[in-house]
């Protein structure tokens, strides 16, 4: 298995934290702003974040090994 290295010199690192990481921290944002009731939303849209990346990684790996 190859090594995963974790640098900037990394494509699938520096997708994640420039994608990820800001969802992440504004997802936690607006739920502290948000109402309890519309935090679901919030959720849906970091879950969506993260299924899209990792979407994203699989098809990258692929297209690397293949």
């Amino acid at each position: 298995m190859e090594r995963f290295e974790v640098s900037f010199k990394n494509k699938a690192v520096r997708v994640w934290f420039y994608t990820v990481l800001p969802a992440t921290l504004l997802a936690i944002a607006l739920m502290l702003i948000l109402p309890y009731e519309k935090n679901r939303y919030t959720s849906l849209g970091l879950t969506l974040v993260n299924i899209l990346y990792f979407i994203w990684f699989v098809i990258y790996i692929r297209k690397k090994l293949g």
